[in-house]
């Protein structure tokens, strides 16, 4: 099947690869004939992977000549890389933008617009510059490097795509594209001008990087600048009459220089603009027919104006990179084009450039004043995994994604935000930020990370059992909390916190857990003789749950406390409705029983004949049941107990039918 166009474009969901792994001293061609291949198990939560080397085939299905090599019983055991604990900050404060952005676009009654939309994503910005600057103060110069890769990148897509399309403004791309290009690539160095503007007019003149210094501030349109210079320079003894007063002229002239404005129509503009621009054309050619003689600094004006004229051949000869040629070019010959227009200057600019050369942020920026959005994100997410899924999460809001999206196996911004989830799992204090990244990425298959990954975090405080619990609950995810009740009510089981456990089981309405940890309450009881339970019953029944086993722990406690009291009518009446309602578990109605004894052999009858008779009834029936081997051997009331149970129902029989 031939390849198309758009196969490079097809996003795979890769892990990381193991670089520079050298695992044996044989090259890659003798893999095959020593019977060698790599595999691998990556960690659950995705922090490394183990790596081995393995044979492809069985030992029984090797060849006498294939041997085993030592080496290869080693497991290598490599870390991917974490994610910095310099970038927390700014992790932290642009995932609150991204939580905010989405919370504001999901709202039935959003009404975000490009206002609102750039306001966001200044936030954004400002989160990078301030990285920066705290990088710069650490000397980070790496990371700085990246960070404001970052910034140009963004700060370029706010204009090509927010800035430009504010409604109701006739909103030119000339200014804002060399404001951003003056800010994120600054030429010519500030202190450069400070120093040039504290030297006298000799001086100046016998400087040699002053004339490539002025050339530098027309390529980028600080005419006020350079102005100013040529204003100062202008006395200088070096200069003769001639270049002075074309240096005069031509800060004068660029004082002139009209600037367009919002209110101002496009027609308007480029009638002031053809104007001037003729003007200077004229003062072009005066120059020109000078130049035979021997003046150097006139030639040096000539050049300037050539440049400030918009002269193709002068601004390329004056400019370092494209992007000094591209901002000359939009200022001095189209100053009125709007964003559409970048396209096409952006391929005729670059004409004159060897783009194979590019370094990665020249041939993102490329992709982005093409309007190449697949480019864009292949490029982006190679300076940074940040960047390319905030820019893709923005793309998708002020919706101009889909165009680009027939081009991705899958949607690109699903792709780079759980990608983007996975790095900052590699981070203990970025869980929650990750999860927020699956979840807010509105997928199945975010949904499924987040489930799986919420129930492998380890709990090692109630705080964050908490935190994750409430986690599962904001996303809705069900299975994902039960199993971390189920979890969690385990882990208290074991640690002897019982309440607690009773309380993570009845979430999930685990009734045999919760039975099992009554009857281990009760076991309790039996063997050390103290009834401790009761703040363990009462915490839990404050919860509103209800379960028969705790129904009948209560009633019992009731008992034995009014039995304590001495109250034991009430004590009677109780324990006769914990064994007539069927309270008691099978295996406690023995001991119940031994527990009506002393109430049987009362100085005063407690029980009536009836009640008694219900004794009586209660004690046949366990006979009768399957616990009546228990009964008779193992059982706490021992045919000798039964026999004093017996003797007491009859002697309170006798003194009820007395009374």
């Amino acid at each position: 099947m031939p390849h198309t166009k758009t196969d490079k474009f097809v996003v795979e969901r890769s892990k990381e690869t193991i670089k520079h792994l050298k695992v044996f001293s044989a090259g890659q061609a003798d893999w095959t004939s020593q019977n060698r291949t790599l595999v691998f198990s990556l960690h659950p939560l995705g922090r490394g992977v183990a790596v081995a080397v393995a044979g492809k085939q069985t030992r029984e299905h090797l060849t006498s000549d294939v041997q085993a090599n030592e080496q290869d019983q080693r497991i290598y055991v490599c870390g991917t890389p974490p994610v910095p604990d310099s970038r927390l900050p700014f992790i932290s404060a642009t995932h609150a933008v991204f939580a905010a952005l989405q919370n504001v676009m999901n709202a039935d009654d959003a009404q975000v617009g490009i206002d609102g939309l750039l306001r966001l994503s200044a936030f954004y910005r400002e989160a990078m510059l301030r990285q920066v600057r705290e990088l710069q103060e650490n000397s980070n110069s790496s990371e700085t490097d990246v960070f404001q890769a970052m910034h140009a990148v963004w700060h370029l897509a706010e204009i090509m795509y927010l800035s430009t399309n504010m409604p109701g403004l006739n909103t030119p791309a000339v200014p804002l594209f060399l404001e951003w290009l003056n800010f994120n690539f600054p030429s010519p160095p500030p202190e450069e001008r400070h120093e040039l503007l504290e030297a006298d007019a000799d001086s100046l003149t016998a400087n040699e990087s002053f004339w490539p210094y002025l050339r530098k501030l027309a390529l980028r349109g600080h005419v006020a600048t350079l102005a100013s210079l040529l204003e100062h320079v202008a006395p200088a003894s070096a200069m003769s009459a001639a270049a002075a007063r074309w240096a005069r002229e031509l800060a004068a002239g660029l004082r002139e220089m009209p600037v367009g404005s919002a209110n101002e129509t496009t027609g308007s503009f480029n009638s002031r603009w053809r104007r001037w621009h003729s003007k200077l054309q004229a003062s072009s050619t005066a120059i020109s027919s000078l130049l035979d003689t021997d003046d150097s600094e006139l030639s040096q004006i000539y050049d300037l104006v050539c440049i400030v004229c918009g002269d193709a051949d002068s601004i390329s000869a004056a400019a370092d990179t494209w992007l000094d040629v591209l901002g000359a070019v939009l200022l001095y010959c189209e100053p009125a084009s709007p964003a559409d227009r970048l396209p096409a200057l952006t391929q005729t600019v670059l004409e004159q450039f060897q783009t194979s050369d590019f370094a990665l942020l020249d041939r993102a920026l490329v992709a982005l004043l093409s309007h190449d959005l697949p480019e864009l994100l292949l490029y982006c997410d190679q300076v940074d995994s940040w960047l390319s899924a905030h820019l893709t999460d923005m793309l998708h809001h002020i919706g101009i994604l889909d165009s680009c999206r027939r081009v991705f196996a899958v949607d690109p911004r699903e792709h780079y935000l759980l990608a983007l989830g996975e790095q900052y799992l590699r981070h203990d204090c970025l869980w929650q930020v990750a999860i927020d990244y699956f979840g807010l990425a509105g997928s199945r298959a975010g949904e499924s990370l987040m489930e799986e990954y919420l129930v492998r975090i380890p709990l090692d405080s109630d705080r964050k059992a908490q935190q994750v619990l409430r986690t599962c609950k904001r996303y809705c995810l069900e299975s994902a909390q039960d199993r971390i009740h189920r979890q969690l009510g385990r882990q208290k089981w074991l640690r002897g916190r019982l309440g607690a456990a009773i309380a993570h089981f009845a979430h999930v309405d685990d009734r045999a857990a919760i039975s099992q940890i009554c009857d281990q309450l009760w076991a309790e009881y039996l063997s050390s003789g103290k009834l401790t339970y009761g703040p363990i019953i009462d915490g839990v029944l404050a919860t509103g749950l209800k379960h028969e086993r705790l129904q009948f722990l209560t009633f019992y406690r009731d008992f034995h406390e009014s039995y304590k009291a001495g109250d034991y009518e009430n004590a009677a009446s109780t324990l006769l409705r914990i064994l007539l309602n069927d309270m008691a578990p099978p295996h406690a109605v023995s001991d119940l029983l031994v527990d009506a004894i002393p109430l049987l052999e009362a100085d005063k009858p407690v029980f009536s004949s009836d009640d008694t008779f219900e004794l009586l009834r209660c004690a046949e029936s366990l006979v009768r049941s399957p616990f009546t081997k228990a009964f008779s051997q193992d059982s706490n009331i021992a045919s000798n107990e039964l026999s004093i149970f017996n003797v007491a129902c009859a002697r309170n029989l006798a003194r009820s039918f007395v009374m």
